[in-house]
């Protein structure tokens, strides 16, 4: 019998009360997220500052796309293995390294070897810090604590944006050593206030259908599978803003300066939407928030198709995307750490954040050939129904989670709205 879900009205949340270790997570992990300024200049500086060609410079790109992709699952499974606090002090000492390094080298094959080292570990950190949230804060309050970790780190990337245009024009190497040091930040972070060091909570779900452990259970859990699946699904709608948005500007003949605004107002959106959307977020069961921020985002993209050349245009369209982006971000991890075993907690964590290199691969493939094929208006519409599709899963999912016959874990598995 379907569990009844229908939200009920909730008192005003109380403040957020978790220990000083995970404030101290937040402000390091903004820290590092503000140092991320050479992913958006990689092609440019290999272009203006080392002289290859554009084809060169997708060659490197690709590198790094693919180092993304695989990245984060072997920082999860590290993160179970040695722990929270080796796995951060590893990437993120290896990252640093590697953005040290990456100035000197000036041949293709060593520029191409670089950029897949960088794709692979400057995300590498994500796993063991979400599962650290999971660590250290109560169940009942991790929804919470994850929207403020995503809202903490888009500061961070806002942060990263406006140093990054200010310094890119005359000082692109820079940008290696900005990325160094809040790297580097993080990990002294981490090494002086000794995050990760508390023992991880024993494991209290059980799986009476599998005795598998690790990835062979992670790969026989079809609800979290789905949901990988999913996230992909809306993330190839998403990462339009990175590659054909640029693009579709460009045609309708507006100024590189112009993305730029609309980069800003994503940023400034996502700030102030996300404070004033927790209230109703924490009403709504997780799984229904993020197909709302899935069919949100994709009429965002959507409406790119009524820009009409205008920044005008593109900025409420921005402003509707921006609404879907941060609906989805606030809940998605929610679902993520309630399906996943605490024991196992880095390698989903890990495999639901390859997802974003994954679609960093996928995405450009998809707007490109739109574009040859249908131009701007079958890009954005191949967008919208990526983003529907996205919306119609993830309620799917939901019915089925809701329809599962009771089990020890089902509990964890309700996904109800969070009662903080």
């Amino acid at each position: 019998m379907a569990r009844d879900n229908r939200p009920t009205l909730q008192p005003r949340p109380a403040p957020l009360r978790v220990p000083s270790a995970y404030w101290t997570l937040v402000a390091g992990f903004t820290i590092c997220r503000s140092g991320c300024v050479v992913v958006p200049f990689l092609s440019l500086y290999l272009v203006r500052q080392q002289h290859f060609s554009a084809a060169d410079a997708a060659q490197v790109s690709a590198a790094f796309g693919a180092g993304w992709a695989i990245g984060p699952g072997i920082a999860g499974w590290l993160a179970d293995r040695i722990g929270r606090r080796p796995t951060l002090l590893v990437t993120l000492s290896a990252v640093t390294t590697a953005y040290l390094l990456f100035p000197a080298l000036h041949t293709l094959p060593a520029l191409t070897a670089a950029a897949f080292a960088v794709g692979l570990l400057f995300d590498a950190p994500r796993p063991a810090v979400l599962a650290l949230v999971a660590d250290l804060v109560p169940e009942e309050a991790r929804g919470r604590a994850y929207a403020r970790l995503y809202w903490a780190s888009n500061i961070g990337a806002g942060v990263a944006g406006a140093v990054g245009t200010a310094i890119s024009d005359r000082h692109m190497t820079a940008l290696f050593y900005v990325a160094a040091a809040s790297n580097l930040a993080f990990a002294v972070t981490v090494l002086i206030r000794r995050i990760g060091t508390a023992p991880r909570p024993a494991t209290s779900r059980k799986r009476p259908d599998s005795r598998a452990t690790g990835y062979q259970a992670l790969l026989r859990d079809g609800r979290f599978l789905a949901l990988t699946g999913l996230t992909l699904l809306y993330l190839c709608s998403y990462q339009q803003v990175l590659f054909g948005l640029p693009v579709a500007m460009d045609q309708a003949g507006l100024k590189p300066s112009a993305y730029g605004i609309i980069s800003l107002i994503n940023a400034i959106g996502v700030v102030a939407f996300q404070p004033l959307l927790q209230p109703w977020i924490d009403r709504r069961a997780p799984l229904v928030v993020c197909a709302t921020g899935a069919i949100t985002l994709g009429l965002g993209m959507g409406a790119n198709l009524g820009a009409r050349q205008s920044l005008i245009g593109y900025g409420l369209a921005a402003a509707v995307w921006t609404l879907g982006e941060v609906l989805f971000f606030s809940s998605v991890m929610t679902v993520v750490e309630r399906l996943a075993p605490a024991d196992a907690r880095g390698r989903y964590t890990g495999i639901w954040a390859s997802t974003m290199g994954i679609s960093a691969l996928i995405a450009p493939l998809i707007s490109s050939a739109a574009l040859d094929s249908g131009g701007r208006e079958l890009m954005w519409t191949t967008s919208l129904a990526l983003g529907a599709l996205a919306a119609g899963g993830l309620l799917a999912l939901k019915r089925r989670i809701d329809t599962t016959p009771t089990v020890p874990e089902a509990v964890d598995l309700e996904l109800a709205p969070s009662r903080t």
